[in-house]
């Protein structure tokens, strides 16, 4: 008898149990609005499974207030909404790793026609300088003037090339990235100077930094986009 009532209590016990389960909780119209506070007294709930609703309540929430209508949530159980929100996360997560997987071979391909156009032309800054407004003498812009110097070591005529140049501090950190055009015709083998100028702008950053920061405490990269020979052909595109 004491057996049998042991085993009595014990099942009880497991019955309460798993009718005390928040996962199988179910929305009513009844407590929709209230059943978080419901389910806060039955624990059961893992780390992982608490943030995942707490996540998809809040997302629901914020889409709701954009959309201005509700999402219904009833005859749903707080099983179904926490699965609900991993499954949303894992197919953002797909997402996102496609898209840093289309991003990282875009940029191997980018690096891969730098370095190829970079065996046509070779260039290097090789001045900068800084030549302010003087509005007596009619000039009322500032400019931050570049020279470079390039080389055809493509074996070809070119016809015209674009590229970009970027400044970084020693250590890597962006300073500023300018493009540039030159459409000079240059023999195989041939040297060339180049002077361009960026109308300079004391409210941004990146101007102010380059103007400051002396050029032998830049690096300076070369990243050639495009270049058109003269018999026609091309290597790169526009961008």
């Amino acid at each position: 008898m004491i057996r049998s009532n042991l085993f009595m209590l014990i099942f009880s016990i497991l019955l309460i149990s798993c009718s005390s389960d928040p996962k199988t909780y179910k929305i009513t119209d009844v407590n929709k609005d209230k059943f978080v506070e419901e389910i806060k007294e039955m624990r059961g709930l893992t780390i992982e499974e608490g943030r995942l609703l707490f996540t998809y309540l809040m997302r629901i929430n914020m889409a709701d207030a954009l959309s201005q209508s509700k999402t219904n949530i009833v005859g749903k159980t707080v099983g179904d909404l926490i699965t609900e929100q991993r499954e949303f996360e894992t197919s953002a997560k797909k997402r996102e790793d496609e898209s840093a997987r289309l991003a990282a071979e875009a940029k191997a391909k980018e690096d891969a026609l730098s370095a190829e156009l970079r065996k046509s032309i070779n260039l290097t800054v090789y001045d900068k300088s800084f030549t302010p407004s003087n509005p007596s003498g009619g000039e009322y812009e500032s400019y931050i003037v570049l020279r470079c110097t390039y080389r055809n070591t493509s074996g070809k005529d070119v016809r015209a090339f674009k590229g970009k140049i970027l400044f970084t501090d020693l250590f890597d950190k962006q300073i500023f990235e300018s493009g540039i055009t030159i459409d000079d015709p240059i023999r195989a083998g041939a040297t060339a100077n180049w002077t361009g100028t960026i109308k300079y702008n004391q409210f941004i950053d990146e101007h102010r930094a380059l103007k400051n920061a002396e050029l032998k405490n830049m690096k300076v990269v070369w990243n050639p986009i495009s270049a058109i020979f003269t018999d026609g052909t091309q290597i790169g595109g526009a961008q």
